[in-house]
């Protein structure tokens, strides 16, 4: 196959199937002449999205650390803040490879093609084998189509890796990803990010087998945030939520009996509402 597995565990959101763990835990042109077969080169290239897009602010637990975690006055937020660390964490390593080789091309400058479409073409290092990345973003009216492909340097061999689109600044997007790992190089998983309804989101949903229609979803609808969980099978909703008051819940198949658990402004247990 094209290249390393640790590229495959990012990109395929192998970590979703993660996430369902964690959630049952014990404890993200046209042409002006109309005529013409070749379209007009733009003449800037189109933003890059920067990593900014895809960082959610969990700040929020930093006050588990001060609590009283053996009292058990405050088991309902310290639960939610141990998912929240992880679910963190893994987010992270799904979004290191795909953010890295966007962010290394910003230092390449890219070349305008006959087309309206521009391509970054440089070396990338993600394991013990540098890879030559060839991404290219062509203007679409108000979005811009991207492609990301890969080859190890020297190699003749290119296969997409992800494709996708953004709006003109890249605050809003959703890309496609390959496993790179298997025959055919199936879909394996898909990152979203924008805005609905007013809310900032982040989401992963998963294409692999055994996991395929899972989604992980942060949301940010200031003063009111949440982590929520869907999985493919259809099954109940698993959520993390607080307000920027310090209240919130947690709903998790494995904690308080499935039930929701309530903390108040003050991260103590109450009864939920």
């Amino acid at each position: 196959m094209l290249t390393k597995r640790t590229l495959r565990t990012n990109t395929g959101l192998m970590a979703l199937a993660i996430f369902m763990f964690l959630f049952a835990l014990n404890l993200n042109g046209c042409s002006e002449n109309e005529d013409s077969p070749t379209a007009v080169v733009e003449a800037t290239p189109p933003l890059l999205p920067v990593a900014e897009q895809f960082q959610f602010d969990l700040s929020f637990f930093d006050s588990a650390d001060s609590l009283e975690k053996a009292s058990g006055d405050y088991d309902n937020f310290i639960n939610a803040y141990l998912r929240a660390v992880v679910l963190e964490a893994v987010a992270n390593l799904v979004l290191a490879a795909p953010v890295g080789t966007f962010s290394a091309a910003l230092n390449t400058v890219p070349e305008a093609m006959d087309d309206g479409s521009w391509v970054w073409t440089y070396d990338w290092h993600y394991g013990p084998d540098p890879l030559t990345i060839s991404l290219r973003g062509l203007p679409a009216g108000d979005v811009v189509e991207w492609e990301m492909s890969l080859a190890p340097t020297g190699s003749d061999l290119t296969v997409l890796w992800f494709s996708g689109t953004t709006n003109g600044n890249g605050s809003e997007g959703r890309w496609t990803f390959h496993d790179l790992d298997t025959d055919g190089y199936p879909v394996s998983g898909e990152i979203s990010w924008g805005a609905s309804n007013g809310s900032q989101y982040l989401q992963f949903v998963s294409r692999e087998p055994g996991s395929d229609g899972d989604v992980l979803r942060f949301n940010d609808n200031d003063p009111d945030f949440s982590i929520e969980f869907s999985p493919g099978d259809g099954d109940q909703l698993s959520f993390l939520r607080w307000q920027a008051s310090g209240a919130g819940s947690l709903r998790v198949p494995d904690y308080n009996d499935g039930l929701e658990g309530c903390w108040d402004v003050y991260q103590r247990n109450v009864d939920c509402q």
